[in-house]
Parts: C-alpha cells; sequence; structure tokens
C-alpha cells in the first residue's frame, strides 16, 4: 500500500509541476485552451491565492510537490505570467 501511495504520489507531482511550466504556454498550440485560465484565476482568487491542487496534494501526501514545509501559494510571479499569457491568448484568439 505504502509502495502505490509512493507511486501515485510521484505521478500525481510531476504532472503539477509539468502542468505549471508547460500550461501558460499551451494557448500558443491549442489556442481553445485559454478558457481554462479564467477557472484557474478565478480558483486562486476564490482561495486567498492559494493552489487548490497543492492543498489536495498536501491532504493526501502530507507535502507538496515543490517539497516539505513548501506552502501552496501560488508567487505573484507565476499569477503574473498566466495573466499576461491569457490576456495574449485572448488577443490572438479574437484577432483571428
Amino acid at each position: 500500500n505504502i509502495f502505490f501511495m509512493n507511486i501515485l504520489k510521484n505521478i500525481f507531482f510531476k504532472v503539477h509541476y509539468i502542468g505549471m511550466l508547460i500550461t501558460p504556454y499551451l494557448w500558443i498550440l491549442f489556442p481553445n485552451i485559454i478558457w481554462i485560465y479564467p477557472i484557474i484565476i478565478l480558483s486562486w482568487k476564490i482561495n486567498d491565492n492559494k493552489c487548490i491542487l497543492s492543498q489536495l496534494e498536501e491532504k493526501l501526501f502530507g507535502e507538496i510537490f515543490l517539497g516539505p514545509g513548501k506552502k501552496n501559494f501560488v508567487p505573484l510571479k507565476h499569477r503574473i505570467i498566466l495573466y499576461v499569457n491569457f490576456l495574449l491568448g485572448l488577443f490572438f484568439y479574437f484577432k483571428e
């Protein structure tokens, strides 16, 4: 059971990490994904700039993908990256 949980934790953490890196730029390849960004942004706003996925990780595994002791607060620079990409994506989405 512990072995299975470690595998599940590693998969969950890796998917979250990779998603954090590529999600802001997915609109370039898949323009329709732009409509997921407001959902992410609203979830941060409603949740005091905390990541719901990180909170789920903490509840399930006792830590988040950034490592033990890290908080699930989304830093301002990460929020700005998504805001800018959302605005750029909207511009290009409606331009075409």
